[in-house]
């Protein structure tokens, strides 16, 4: 049993020779201790138990919340309609002055004040709103 041992610490070990293995039991001891062990834990070992301190009011729902999932599938119809929704409103930088009237108004549209004043005078000359 030693000689199988020597050799297969000259092979693993090369600088330590077999004499001196032998002679010191303490590095034998030691060698031994390191080869025996395994090279990953157990999973036998113990391990730390989890413990959670939870108030008393807060035990009755603790399982409801530990187990917040959703009970089905979200659909498509709700998941697109989510994704798709509106989004925030972008503000608006292209205001600028009426020539007509000095009111705001967005630039490129017809000013909502003038145009009103416009269906006015259309209304006043034509009170029944029919077309010729």
């Amino acid at each position: 049993m030693a000689s199988i041992a020597a050799s297969t610490t000259t092979s693993l070990l090369p600088r330590f020779s077999a004499a001196a293995m032998l002679n010191s039991s303490r590095t034998w001891t030691l060698f031994a201790q390191q080869v025996t062990q395994p090279v990953l834990p157990r999973l036998s070992a113990a391990l730390p138990a989890v413990s959670l301190n939870i108030p008393g009011w807060l035990e009755g729902i603790w399982e409801g919340i530990l187990r917040a999932v959703p009970k089905k599938k979200t659909t498509h119809s709700k998941k697109r309609s989510r994704l798709m929704a509106g989004k925030a409103l972008q503000d608006v930088t292209s205001i600028c002055k009426c020539p007509g009237c000095g009111q705001p108004k967005r630039k490129h549209v017809v000013c909502p004040h003038c145009m009103e004043q416009i269906k006015g005078m259309w209304r006043g000359a034509n009170p029944s709103g029919k077309f010729l």
